[in-house]
């Protein structure tokens, strides 16, 4: 590994974008910001002091002459679904280790599927190292530790606030697809709203309902469960975005209507204000049935998931750079043990 490591925060204009940067530079680090708008990228390395460099995940020459001398890039540019394939691929061809922020699960089994390549190149592809999925990753491999055979994981998250728009973004593009989960070690589209339960997670029983968070994907791989769900609280908008792709589901996953939505996104909030992210919490459950029927239940708090991911990410990123973890597709837990949450800025674990 080179003496201090050149390393790249692509997207980093974005809302969640700024606040890792920001958070590189309070730990002390100065990596390469990236963008494809030039413009901005320059405004924002010029305020903060650090490198540039503008490129297009499209234009494949630019974007492995741009990373061809970094160790790491930490892309932050979503929705991943239209950036991670041609940025893994650049990064295999040019030995760059690559992180993401994802909580899609098309990208992470991806990322699997491109494992052999990534470890002949000696890199690391691990996606998904801010809230969505270090926490639950982690939490979920803590929990399947506890049982002899684990058969199935139901993880519950309460708490999120209010999206980024970028988040939001991601999110119309799963609309009309029904929910995924995992059965029988294989990932499958539910109905939206037809998984439903009920947990109480400090204030008595309260509606949850399944949805495809990237857990579905990575905690198989951390854990070897087959029987993965994923839940989130019955109301909001997770409640209305349900209940439209229930009842137009074709509709909702058309271009016309995601298009729309995007335009109306983009009038919002680039995200949370420093005082929401300051004041908002999140707690998670997870719930690992063993085979002799024995329930096992761990609970994790944490701070507010975009200050978790500014912190997460970072730290992810350096202990790539400094040598944890092995090449290929890995998940946060199993680069970094499932303790590695712990570790962060105000992450408490209990056991039940």
């Amino acid at each position: 590994m080179a003496t201090n490591p050149k390393w790249m925060i692509y997207g980093a204009t974005g809302y969640t974008g700024k606040l890792i940067a920001a958070k590189a530079i309070e730990l002390g680090q100065k990596p390469t910001l990236a963008g494809r708008n030039a413009d901005k990228v320059r405004a924002l390395a010029e305020k903060l002091g650090l490198p540039w460099a503008a490129f297009s995940v499209d234009d494949t020459d630019a974007a492995k002459a741009a990373l061809k001398n970094h160790t790491l890039v930490l892309s932050v540019a979503g929705p991943f679904s239209a950036t991670a394939q041609q940025m893994m691929t650049a990064c295999i061809e040019t030995g760059t280790h690559y992180l993401d922020v994802t909580g899609e699960i098309a990208v992470f089994e991806l990322a699997a599927s491109l494992n052999d390549d990534a470890k002949e190149a000696g890199i690391s592809l691990m996606p998904g190292v801010g809230f969505d999925v270090v926490p639950s990753d982690c939490l979920a491999a803590h929990t399947a530790a506890r049982a002899k055979d684990p058969q199935s994981l139901v993880i519950a998250i309460k708490g999120l606030g209010g999206p980024s728009q970028g988040t939001a973004k991601t999110a119309v593009e799963s609309l009309g697809a029904g929910t995924m989960a995992r059965k029988g070690g294989v990932i499958k589209s539910f109905p939206a709203g037809k998984l439903q339960r009920s947990f109480d997670l400090g204030v008595g029983p309260e509606p949850f309902l399944a949805v495809s968070w990237g857990d579905v994907s990575t905690a198989f791989y951390s854990t070897n469960i087959d029987d993965i769900e994923v839940y989130f609280p019955n109301e909001g908008p997770i409640k209305s975005m349900t209940t439209m792709s229930r009842f137009f589901g074709p509709v909702m996953g058309s271009n016309m209507v995601k298009n729309f939505l995007k335009k109306q996104i983009d009038k919002m909030p680039a995200g949370p204000t420093d005082a929401e992210r300051e004041r908002d919490t999140s707690l998670l459950l997870a719930e690992v049935t063993d085979a002799d029927g024995t329930v096992y239940k761990s609970t994790l708090a944490t701070p507010n998931g975009y200050t978790l991911t500014a912190e997460s990410a970072v730290r992810c990123a350096l202990l790539k750079l400094s040598g944890e973890g092995e090449g290929g597709f890995q998940t946060p837990s199993k680069a970094f043990g499932a303790e590695f949450v712990t570790k962060l800025t105000d992450c408490k674990l209990e056991d039940y």
